[in-house]
């Protein structure tokens, strides 16, 4: 509930999470660079991401490295991005399903997933949305989610809030 907000979200595209190969943020940098009118945030903690800033520089890419941002001050940094572009490689494959996809559904916020995994619609359901390659997403990132996607983003990530599941959670600890 604390990332539930309805109101409008800002033009900008984002990414987050730890900048480790498992998460080929490569693909973040070569998107901002086929989409240069878009601003290109990426949240990215820990020490490979000195190693992104430099590959972003080499390739002209267009990401802002974003320094580290306090929990309970991310409901309003996802408010200023219309995406979530969260990339992931096939190769290494130990993504697991990361909070931010539903921190950014009940954001308004739209959500495309690197596909490298079956199950990872599971979690994402019909409200989120899949990608092989940075270039299928040229054209669908300029233009902000729909009001369906974003309708089913808020009601998907509603599943997700812990008060609906603390009941059982104290259940099973009993």
């Amino acid at each position: 509930m604390r990332f539930r907000n309805p109101g409008p979200n800002g033009p900008e595209i984002m990414n987050v999470g730890a900048p480790a190969p498992k998460k080929n943020m490569e693909d973040f940098i070569k998107l901002s660079k086929l989409v240069p009118d878009r601003k290109f945030n990426l949240y990215g903690l820990g020490y490979e991401t000195p190693r992104l800033a430099e590959i972003n520089a080499r390739i002209g890419g267009k990401v802002n490295f974003i320094a580290p941002v306090d929990p309970e001050d991310m409901p309003r940094e996802y408010k200023k991005h219309r995406w979530l572009v969260y990339t992931a490689s096939r190769s290494v494959n130990t993504v697991g399903w990361p909070m931010a996809l539903v921190e950014a559904q009940a954001s308004g916020v739209g959500v495309y997933v690197q596909k490298i995994r079956e199950d990872l619609r599971e979690y994402v359901g019909d409200a989120g949305a899949f990608f092989d390659t940075p270039e299928e997403l040229v054209d669908v990132i300029r233009k902000p989610p729909s009001d369906s996607v974003r309708q089913r983003g808020f009601a998907w990530a509603e599943q997700f809030d812990f008060r609906r599941q603390l009941s059982i959670l104290t259940d099973l600890w009993r």
